[in-house]
This record gives C-alpha cells, structure tokens and sequence, in this order.
C-alpha cells in the first residue's frame, strides 16, 4: 500500500491545554546550577525548564512554626518548613509530604496551574499498530524466535500502511516500521494489548536481528531510554522518549460497561458493532493463508483499534486537561493517582498533613497488606431462570453516600472500637459502624463543622457532568464519563493500603453505609412485592422479577437513612432502573441477560472461554440461547450430547506457560506433563509458550502425541456436558451414561458403563 508522502501535522484532531509529557525528579536537576528542573515535551519538541519547587520537610517549631494538623488526628501542630534536598540527611523531624514524596506529584499538588503554561497547542499525531507473529510449532508466538509476520499501521492524518515479512527474514519489517515512525514522527503511539505484547515482541526480534540501536530509532530524543514495562498492581506500563504510549485494552478494562465480557480485540469490537476479520488459528497456520489474507486481517485489528482508541482518548485527555497534569503523567499512572492529586491539593490548602500511609495508620483494620474490613455486599437470593429482570441501581453510589454524610479525609476519623452489635447507629456525634470483619463496631466521628474535600469535589464533579450526559455526542460522553470514574475512583483511593492522601475511616463508612441501604432496600422490596422478588444483590445494585417502583423506594429509604443518622443529606442519594428480558442466574458473579435490544450480556468466570476448547465455547453458547428462549428439550439434549459429529480439533484446549517449570510445585500439575511431552516433539519450555492438548485415556496430550477422536477420554468431555446442564437449571435433563460412540469405542465396553 502507498503512503501519502506529505507532513499532516495540522489535519490532526487534538490539541490539549496540557504537554504531552512532564518529567521532574532529582535526576532533572541542573548539576552547575543546582536549579530543579522540569522537562517538557509538546509538539514534537523538547524544552527545559525551572520548576517552581523544591522538596521539603517538616520540623516541629513551637515559636515561628504554623499551624497544620495531621490526617485522621485530632488537634494542630505548630511546624515549620525544612528545605529537603535529595540525598542530604534528614533532620530528625515529621518526614512528610514533600520530603518524601513524589517530586512531580508534589509539584502539580502544590502549583495546580504549572503544566497548563505549557499547552500542546498543535494537533496530536497518533499512530496505531498491531503485529502478526508467526508460531511454527503452534505455541503461543512470544520471544526471540518467533518472526513478526506484518506490521498494519493507521494514523490520525488517514495514512494505512503493512508491512509484510518476505517468507525468509523479518528483519526489513521492523526497518521499515521503524523508518516509518521516524517520518511521521507520532506524538502518541498505540495499540491493542501493545505494552503486553506487540512492543516486547518487537523489541526480541530486533535483538535476534542484532539491531541494537532499535530503541533509538523509535525515540524521538535518539537515546534508548524507556520501551520497557512497568508493572504495578499487575497494570503494565511502559514510556518512550518523547511519545506517550496508550495500551487501548487497559482502558476497556476500566469500562464498566464492559464487565463480564472477554477483554480480546474481538469481542470488545463486536459489542461495539464492528465487524473485525476473523482467521482461525487454531484450526490452520497463519502462513496457510495468503499475504493478501493477512494484509486484510492485520488492517482490520488497526481499525478496529482506532476506533475504540477515539472513543477512548477524549476521556483521558479531558481528564488529564482537567486536573493539569501532563498526558503522560495520567494515562501511566495508577488508578489512585487523579485522587491524589485532587485529596492532595485539598489537604494541602487546608495545611492538613499526609502522614503515614493507610496501613501504619490503622493497624487494627491492616492486619495484612490487603486489610481485614468488611466490604461491599453481595449474595444471590433466587438463582434460576427468570423471565422479568429489573434492575435498581443506586446512582454513583458511593460518592452519593460520601456527600450525603460529608466524608473525607479532613473530616472523618477513626476515634475507637467497641464491642460488635449488628447495628448500625448515631449518638453524640459519633457513628458506631458494625464490621463483621474486624469483629468490633468502629467508632467514626465526622466535622460536620467544615466541608469536606470529598463532598466538594464529587458535588462539582456531578454538576458538571450533567451538561455533557444531556449533549448526545462523543464529545459529551467522553466529558461525562472522565468525570464519573474520576468520582467513582475516590472510594478506592481512600482504602488503599499504601495511600497517605485518603483515610480508612472515609472507606469504611462508605461500605456500612451501602450494605445497610442495601439491606433495607431489600426488606422493603419483600416487604411489598414478595419474598422471592429479590432475585441478586451486589455492590451497588439489587436484581428483581418485578417493576419496582423506584420513586417509592428512594423516598422510603431517604427517610429512614434520615431517621438513623441526624445531619445526613439524604437528597444525594437516589435510584434509577434498568429493564431486561430473560436472566439466568447461575451463582455468585455468573449470570446471563438478555437485554431489550436482544443482545446478550454475559456476567462472570463462566463465559470466560479464553483457554477453554472449541467444544465448552459452542457448548455453552447453545445452552444460553436455550435456556434464555425456554427450548431446552429431550432433542436438544441429544443434540448437545452429540459428540460424534464433531470435529476432533473442537476438543483442543490451550495452557500457557506463566512461569519456569521448576516453579509449578504440585506434581499434579498438568502443566508439568505438557511440558515434558512438549520436549520430546522439539517445544522449548520459554515463558509464554502455549500448549495445545487433550484430556485423553491416558491422561492430558498435547496435540502432536494425540492420533484420533478414538483417543478421546468421552467421561471427561460427557461430563463437562452435564455440569453446565447442572449449572443452568436443567440438572434433571443430564444423561448419567454416555453411548458406546466413535469416541469410546476402544475405550471400554457398554456394560462398563452401566
């Protein structure tokens, strides 16, 4: 495919009131001047800066010191600030805040406008890409010997571009991908699954190839740094010199919408109404198809990763606009990272310390790195299949109950524990909050004196947002969204163990609260319409078989949230409904609906059919729109039984290498077995390398070993069949026997059977 040879930069789509990148630590200090500095990235080019901050600490003064208080303590502390300079011995003094904190946090908490003196005021270039690899021996193609096939690129200013490999060497692909990067010269790089997967890929082949100057190359700054993960609470993140990288699936795995469906760049296209192009690998090589087959297959992943990633940038660039920090700075940062700026910045006017994390804050709560705490409620009251299925959902739960009570770290504190009462109760200012997880009622005492910096900024968030949820457009979801997660992340932040800039005490009511809302919603629910009309309750919301009225409900449950705890703004919180057709409920966290529209929306490990075969995937597929249509007859049955008419590869499953063998302790382990099986054909046991198999007479094979269906363990296949029949409903349809069929026939006679 030709490509455009002319500079686009101003057909871009994006311009930001934020850099692209900001960087500034002890290792951006100007070592003749002495001066801390901030490195800036924005449009295309690299500027430095003095930053307007210094690191600093605080010592205990009680003649020239100011007043400040520490986060979940009670009373002021006279203190003074300590310039702190990385390296130096610290005075013996309180360690907080600036002294040990992130340099660039602490900046954009202390000089919220800094970074937007520094705008990308010219269109972004992006650029998206997705590889090919090659896999000769079946296995998962991750590591050096693996040949990147074709690289498919798309940028914001239209350009299309595959690269494909000549049949011999892969060598000129990453050339050309890299020349190609070089021209254009993208501001932003992304793609599906590309920090996991595409970037490391392509970095081994370079390395097999000898091109050691391949990260150059591919930076705009011509030195090697960044092009290498970092993992943080398993979220993989990974910088470039210069260029801000986007892993489109780590933000589909924020989207809420998106819960219970497989996060591949398939299913998540397709919920989404695109049509992406389909190769059945497990079935035939990817060489088996033409370059023309793979040109098109590799152009439609890019597609369809451009679009998720339009739908998906505005978000994150509206947020990182929002609270002026560099692009970058975001879209690489943990979850808790916009409450801590934001909680930061709050505390930081108000002269309220951060001291000690969550954890060495509360003891008796961590008692493990996790923390012991009762959480969100959840149970399952009438599991089955109903034909009606209203939703009631509480409407930005949390941060409603967070401003219905003024919860916030500057306002909520932790004042003791006493003896465990199931019941949740208000007196003398204080909030007994039963936890069946610590065992005792914590007693949280809340300033309804001040306002809290939760309340204020989940209110101004909520007004904000709607504007954008009335506009109909990308632009207004976008907007509307950013602020919903930027509320809905507060919660988060406020129990996590390791974050100096919330407090348990916020996290803790918050959850007492929910369950005790929850709990009364349900008994009024029952109360009224019946004691099986609640069918599922979880988090936020309660599952019914019957038209609730909502109105009703909020009011009740409005008066007697006023009625247990006095000063309450019980106007926040509020339900809406949502409508579905048929439901399954098969357990906790697994169930299938069937949504107004007539898709389907599937809930849960069940319907995770990643590593299952062919067979459980067609298996369960069959028994969804069955059971959801009332068709599950005595035919059916048989049919689902059938295995005969199978095809044998339908019964492959895959199992994937995560670790050295050595590591897998148990002896049972069927990784074990694959692996040394996998030796004998010529599979070198590397990380990541997947292995094909059956479950066989003789126990698990990998592919290669396996001759025939007539090999097959039928048991083990017939009873995967009845334990989903089980599952759905339909347990009293299983057939305890399966017939002598080709699969069984060497396998052993009927009577063994009976």
């Amino acid at each position: 495919m030709q490509r455009v040879q002319q500079d686009k930069r101003n057909e871009g789509i994006f311009r930001m009131r934020v850099p692209l990148i900001g960087v500034c630590s002890p290792y951006t200090r100007n070592l003749e001047t002495g001066d801390l500095q901030t490195i800036i990235w924005r449009a295309g080019k690299k500027e430095v800066h003095v930053a307007p901050y210094e690191p600093y600490c605080y010592v205990p003064d009680n003649e020239t010191g100011e007043q400040y208080r520490i986060t979940g303590k009670e009373g002021s502390i006279l203190l003074r600030k300590e310039p702190y300079r990385a390296g130096e011995e610290l005075p013996s003094s309180l360690i907080v805040d600036g002294g040990r904190e992130n340099i660039m946090d602490r900046l954009v908490i202390e000089h919220p406008d800094y970074f937007y003196g520094f705008p990308n005021d010219e269109p972004l270039r992006t650029l998206c890409f997705d590889i090919e690899t090659h896999s000769p021996d079946g296995s998962f193609p991750f590591g050096e010997r693996y040949p990147v096939v074709a690289i498919g690129i798309v940028t914001s200013t239209g350009e299309r571009e595959v690269y494909l490999w000549d049949g011999e060497d892969d060598k000129q692909v990453l050339i050309d991908f890299a020349k190609f990067i070089k021209e254009y010269d993208p501001d932003v790089i992304y793609g599906y699954n590309l920090v996991g997967y595409d970037i490391p890929q392509i970095l081994y082949r370079a390395s097999f190839h000898g091109m050691t100057n391949y990260k150059k190359l591919l930076n705009r700054d011509g030195t090697d740094y960044g092009w290498s993960q970092q993992k943080d609470n398993n979220d993989l993140r990974m910088k470039a010199g210069g260029r801000v990288i986007v892993d489109v699936l780590k933000h589909t795995r924020l989207d809420y919408a998106l819960s219970g469906l497989p996060r591949g760049l398939k299913p998540v296209s397709r919920h989404f109404g695109l049509e992406p192009l389909e190769l059945d690998f497990e079935h035939k090589d990817l060489l088996e198809y033409s370059l023309s087959e793979i040109h098109e297959y590799v152009l439609s992943d890019v597609d369809c990763t451009k679009y998720l990633f339009d739908m998906y940038f505005p978000r994150l660039q509206y947020t990182a606009e929002l609270i002026g920090v560099p692009l970058e700075n975001y879209i690489n940062a943990p979850v808790s990272y916009v409450t801590k700026i934001l909680q930061g910045r709050s505390l930081y006017e108000q002269k309220i310390i951060t001291k000690d994390i969550n954890r060495d804050r509360h003891p008796e709560i961590y008692k493990d790195s996790k923390g012991n705490f009762q959480a969100a409620y959840i149970k399952l009251f009438e599991p089955g299949f109903h034909k009606k299925n209203i939703k009631v959902d509480f409407s930005s739960f949390y941060p409603s109950i967070a401003m219905a009570l003024n919860l916030g770290p500057d306002t909520t504190r932790i004042v003791g524990y006493e003896e465990y009462i199931d019941k949740i109760e208000y007196d003398d200012g204080k909030l007994y909050i039963p936890d069946d997880k610590i065992g005792k009622r914590v007693v949280v005492q809340i300033d309804n004196d001040r306002q809290s910096c939760l309340y204020s900024m989940c209110k101004k968030f909520t007004e904000m947002r709607k504007p954008f949820k009335e506009m109909g457009t990308l632009e207004g979801d976008s907007k509307s969204n950013a602020l919903k997660i930027m509320v809905n992340t507060f919660y988060g932040a406020n129990t996590n163990p390791y974050l100096n800039y919330g407090d348990m005490a916020c996290g803790i009511t918050i959850t007492a609260v929910a369950r005790f809302l929850l709990t009364t919603g349900i008994q009024l629910i029952q109360k009224k319409y019946g004691d099986k009309a609640v069918v599922y309750v979880h988090t936020d919301g309660i599952n019914t078989n019957c038209d609730i009225d909502v109105d009703w409900l909020t009011k009740r449950l409005r008066l007697i949230l006023d009625a247990t705890i006095p000063n309450v703004e019980s106007k926040w919180i509020s339900l809406d409904k949502d409508n579905f057709k048929e439901g399954l409920w098969l357990q906790i966290g697994n169930y299938v609906l069937r949504n107004e529209d007539n898709t389907i929306t599937k809930h849960g490990s069940t319907f995770k059919a990643s590593t299952r075969s062919t067979f459980y995937k067609q298996t369960i597929n069959k028994l969804i729109d069955a059971r959801l249509d009332n068709k599950v007859t005595k035919s059916f049955i048989d049919d689902i039984y059938d295995f005969d008419s199978l095809p044998m590869e339908t019964f492959i499953q895959r199992r994937t290498l995560n670790r050295k063998i050595e590591d897998y302790k148990s002896e049972t382990d069927m990784m074990i077995p694959l692996v040394q099986q996998g030796e004998t054909v010529g599979i070198e046991p590397k990380i990541r390398t997947s292995y094909l198999y059956y479950k066989t007479k003789d126990g698990y094979k990998i592919e290669q070993l396996v001759k025939s269906k007539t090999d097959l363990d039928v048991r083990y296949y017939w009873d995967i069949v009845s334990k989903l029949l089980d599952k759905f409903g339909v347990a009293h349809m299983i057939k305890k026997n399966p017939p002598l069929t080709i699969l069984d026939r060497k396998q052993q006679s009927l009577l063994e059977w009976v």
